[in-house]
């Protein structure tokens, strides 16, 4: 399933992870398990992604750092009750 990651790549009008990985020069599995959520970006490789992407880097490190419980607090009350 891809992530965050990958759908600002996309966005961006790259194709391929291992397109993006040549311009970030870093290798292309680095770039799948940023985008599988294996691994994270340092910060001077998300300030080259943010840039590549034409993105904040809030848009490259935020999503990371959402919990499930995050995610239940956003849901409508009565919602997990549901599930």
């Amino acid at each position: 399933m891809a992530n965050h990651i990958t759908q600002l790549r996309t966005k961006a009008g790259i194709k391929t992870a291992k397109e993006a990985s040549e311009k970030l020069k870093i290798s292309a599995g680095m770039m799948y398990q940023m985008e599988e959520g294996v691994k994270k970006p340092s910060p001077t490789l998300a300030i080259k992604m943010a840039k590549l992407f034409n993105c904040t880097l809030e848009n490259i490190f935020l999503p990371y750092n959402i919990t499930n419980s995050d995610k239940e607090r956003s849901e409508p009350l009565g919602a997990r009750a549901n599930k």
